[in-house]
């Protein structure tokens, strides 16, 4: 019984240490920002934490530019760049060594960022509603 007190613990902790879909407080904290270039032109960002995937930012960056479209009147969207990148840095491991703590363990923060053009016909590769109604339930938004 203990065991699986703890199993069930130590996931609700992993799921809530994941960063949440939000719009970030500033270019550099965790979430979404994005930002109008020209008319139907926007850069859309994702930066996660320790704890979210690469895939799961992608994903987060493809609802967030659904979104921009649809807030815009656009009815679909392509990326015209996508860059991954990631930030590297050294985690406490928690394991004693002569005194002291071993801290060359390194968490990856993803970022992902879309250059994405926007149409008002459903023309483009990514259709915004169909893709934001999807991504919207697979992570139970």
């Amino acid at each position: 019984m203990k065991k699986l007190l703890f199993v069930i613990c130590a996931f609700t902790l992993l799921i809530a240490c994941a960063t949440p879909y939000k719009q970030a407080k500033k270019e550099t904290a965790n979430g979404y920002f994005d930002t109008k270039l020209q008319e139907g032109m926007y850069e859309v960002v994702f930066n996660g934490n320790e704890n979210t995937s690469f895939a799961k930012a992608n994903n987060f960056a493809l609802l967030r530019s659904a979104e921009v479209c649809l807030e815009n009147d656009y009815q679909s969207f392509d990326i015209v760049r996508k860059t991954e990148d990631f930030t590297e840095k050294a985690a406490d491991s928690g394991i004693k060594i002569f005194g002291g703590t071993l801290t060359d363990i390194v968490k990856s923060e993803p970022k992902i960022t879309f250059l994405i053009r926007c149409s008002k016909k459903k023309d483009l590769p990514y259709k915004a509603e169909e893709l934001k109604n999807n991504l919207r339930t697979k992570y139970k938004l």
